[in-house]
């Protein structure tokens, strides 16, 4: 006997309310989920950054094991020829142009061009979370900073040198049994020259313990980025940052609780702060009565 087919059944449709609750719930799990992945992409981001926080501290380290202790400078007025054709060379980054004196004249060599080739990569040189990451020359320099810059099309540099611990109060450095920098700006000037481990040690007890750079310093280029990591804020001795770890902050500076910065300290260590760091460990407590913890 044939067999009888069934007639087919007829999907039931879902409902308009049916539809509402659906979309509902995607909304609910949504709220839910892209918190938790941008945590995920937030941590990554911030580890990431410590890795190269370290690999810079470690040029940094080298440097002054292969110049006698002496510090990389902060800035010098004789622009390093030999070094800016290196990394035109290898990286295609040219030189700025000079400028005359009335416009600020030139900038002279930052510290990242002088590790150059000790970190070997400029890449190091920029936080996976800073905003400006990927973008390059003019539309990663702040207005009115064009003066500064020290490289063409250069990436963001996101990273800066606590220049607290270049203090140049002569009396501050004679008290702490010092041999450089005790002789009026004949031998320091403007931020440019340096100094060697040893003398910093007289002057900063615990040398270990105070910041060496901080992440969030973004607004310049590669090469020319300002090493002050201070502006003006009420209560702090002007300390800020931007905040882009493990979310970024709704605005510049905003110090907003769950978002903060990595801080290489001079013994190699990296750590996350929510918080902005203390006074003692930027180096603010100079002179033989300081108080230390």
């Amino acid at each position: 006997m044939p067999t009888r087919r069934r007639p087919p059944t007829r999907r039931a449709a879902f409902t308009l309310t049916e539809l509402v609750l659906v979309a509902a719930m995607v909304v609910v799990l949504a709220a839910f989920l892209v918190p938790l992945l941008l945590d995920v992409a937030g941590m990554a981001d911030l580890v990431r950054c410590q890795n190269r926080m370290r690999e810079i501290g470690l040029a940094y380290h080298r440097y002054q094991r292969e110049h006698g202790g002496l510090w990389p400078p902060l800035m010098t007025n004789e622009a390093p020829a030999d070094m800016l054709a290196r990394i035109e060379k290898e990286t295609g980054l040219k030189a700025a142009p000079a400028r005359p004196a009335a416009d600020w004249g030139q900038p002279g060599p930052h510290w990242s061009i002088v590790l150059y080739p000790y970190l070997g990569d400029f890449r190091l040189c920029t936080c996976p979370a800073d905003p400006k990451n990927g973008e390059r020359g003019k539309d990663v320099i702040a207005t009115g900073g064009e003066h500064a810059a020290a490289l063409l099309d250069a990436p963001p540099e996101s990273y800066a040198l606590n220049v607290v611990l270049f203090r140049t109060q002569d009396d501050l450095r004679r008290q702490a049994g010092c041999t450089w920098g005790t002789h009026g700006d004949v031998d320091f000037n403007g931020l440019q020259t340096s100094t060697t481990q040893a003398e910093q040690r007289l002057l900063f007890p615990r040398l270990d313990d105070r910041i060496l750079f901080f992440c969030g310093a973004s607004g310049m280029t590669l090469g020319s980025q300002f090493n002050v990591p201070f502006r003006n804020r009420p209560g702090l001795a002007g300390c800020q940052r931007w905040e882009w770890h493990p979310r970024r902050a709704s605005a510049a500076f905003a110090d907003e609780p769950g978002c903060g910065s990595n801080y290489l300290f001079h013994g190699g260590h990296v750590e996350y702060r929510d918080d902005l760091p203390g006074l003692w460990e930027w180096g603010y407590d100079l002179g033989a009565s300081a108080q230390y913890p």
